[in-house]
């Protein structure tokens, strides 16, 4: 963990061009994302969401969607 960017849910959110809302949907899913504690925000390596996504089969064309 020690050198990679962690984001925020607002920021990974903007990022990926969706809602907070579709994030979470996306967390209950599997979305990677890492947390100090069970009550501490959770915190995103862009590049792991990513990844994530495309082996999820999700495209991304104007927003995030699945193939």
């Amino acid at each position: 963990m020690i050198g990679k960017k962690f984001l925020n849910t607002k920021e990974t959110a903007e990022k990926l061009g969706i809602s907070t809302g579709y994030l979470r949907k996306l967390q209950k899913l599997g979305l990677p994302y890492h947390q100090l504690s069970e009550d501490s925000y959770k915190y995103f390596n862009l590049s792991e969401v990513e990844n994530w996504l495309c082996v999820a089969g999700y495209k991304q064309q104007t927003t995030w969607k699945k193939k």
